[in-house]
């Protein structure tokens, strides 16, 4: 069948809709994304397909000539997880046509993501494709709105500051220290704790370039693993008071219950620093860094209260690009679906012309044998009037998802994909 004559649909479970357990059930890892392409394609659901597997969506756009392909596609997944029919389905989101890639555009640029603005979902609707082509699940369609979805996501990094305020706390305390020291590549950072908090930090200031990146921890063996992991080294915990003077970024990520720097010992460093400054990030629940040490003289201290601050701050910088990027996305998608729409048009006209070919045919049977062939051309001269300026204008509609509409409409009424 013709791309006109198949749907272009989306079924998905993402957080907005599904709960996390339902999510956990149904979510794909990357064997599990090639079975369920060869799966649906094996058993007819669809010609096209791709998944858009991550922690918090998973999402089917497929192409199909199916009768009821979202019940289909449902009934498999939901058979595949041994789970209930009707919870999978009542917990899914399903759309058509323009409203499917409408929406895989605003994933692509991270509208529908938790974080609004987070990088992470380009690469991963990118990587998506790329799995479903080695599948050999992707044909013009698919492959067509996917790469669209890509480039407008790259056009809305480019042109907005949607992903330009970071929203973690351990991002936004690196971009403090960055305001107070300039280059952090040069200067040394001490991790005071290898939990989850401090692993994040400890990478992130590996990624930035930090050469001089140190953990300290109670267990010395958790120290040693993490500070191995990101190229640096562990400082044993006995001696943490007496290397702060060493140290231009204090990081507390600890679970003690009381603080593990005071200000004695911040006094101390900056004695042996001569007044260089110093910055203390206290990301600790409860604080790992005595409060008074911001009153100390070239000391920069922000706790967790102080960085969320920021975070809500920047949180409503990134919702003031909404409109900016719905605009760029309604432009590049405005493209795809001309692309699609044009695609459509010439197999609709063409079925058009076969159906009433067909009908031309059943009533020239009730004609007399050697009346049949002036009647033939009366009827093609008479279809071809009537069907000039609807056609004409279809072709011509400069609205994507009009046109697609439209198309949509004739086959309908026509009954074409019958």
């Amino acid at each position: 069948m013709s791309a006109a004559e198949s749907r272009l649909l989306l079924l998905g479970w993402n957080f907005r809709g599904a709960e996390a357990s339902v999510r956990e059930r149904i979510a794909f890892n990357a064997d599990e994304v090639r079975e369920a392409l060869e799966r649906i394609r094996r058993d007819g659901l669809a010609t096209e397909s791709v998944i858009v597997a991550t922690c918090h969506r998973s999402e089917i756009y497929a192409v199909s000539d199916g009768e009821r392909p979202q019940e289909e596609i449902s009934g498999l997944i939901s058979r595949w997880r041994g789970l209930d029919p009707a919870e999978v389905a009542s917990a899914s989101f399903y759309r058509e046509g323009p409203d499917a890639a409408r929406h895989l555009f605003r994933v692509a640029s991270s509208l529908e993501s938790m974080a609004l603005g987070e990088s992470e979902v380009l690469g991963q609707v990118r990587g998506a494709l790329a799995l479903a082509r080695e599948a050999g699940a992707t044909r013009a369609v698919s492959h067509r709105m996917f790469e669209s979805a890509v480039a407008a996501g790259k056009r809305v990094r480019a042109e907005t500051d949607i992903s330009r305020h970071p929203l973690s706390v351990a991002a936004i305390g690196y971009e403090l220290a960055t305001r107070v020291f300039g280059r952090m590549s040069e200067h040394t950072v001490l991790v005071l704790g290898a939990g989850e908090t401090g692993t994040l930090f400890a990478k992130l200031a590996r990624e930035a370039g930090i050469a001089d990146v140190r953990v300290s921890n109670r267990t010395a063996e958790r120290a040693e693993a993490l500070a191995a992991s990101v190229g640096g080294r562990a400082v044993p915990w006995s001696v943490v008071p007496e290397s702060l003077a060493e140290a231009d970024l204090v990081v507390g990520t600890t679970s003690s219950p009381t603080p593990v720097i005071r200000e004695p010992e911040v006094q101390a460093a900056m004695r042996q620093r001569r007044g260089r400054p110093m910055m203390f990030l206290d990301l600790a629940v409860p604080r790992d860094i005595e409060p008074s040490v911001r009153d100390i003289y070239n000391v920069y201290a922000y706790g967790l209260e102080d960085l969320e601050g920021v975070a809500d701050e920047n949180r409503r910088l990134r919702a003031r690009e909404i409109p900016k990027v719905e605009a760029i996305l309604e432009e590049e998608l405005a493209r795809f679906l001309a692309w699609l729409g044009n695609l459509a048009v010439v197999p609709t006209l063409h079925g058009l012309q076969q159906h009433l070919a067909a009908l031309r045919d059943r009533e020239l049977e009730r004609l007399p044998a050697s009346e049949r062939e002036r009647f033939r051309a009366f009827a093609d001269a008479y279809a071809a009037r009537l069907l000039h300026e609807p056609m004409r204008r279809l072709k011509d509609e400069p609205d994507a998802s009009r046109k697609l509409e439209r198309v949509e409409a004739i086959r309908h009424l026509f009954r074409l994909d019958e």
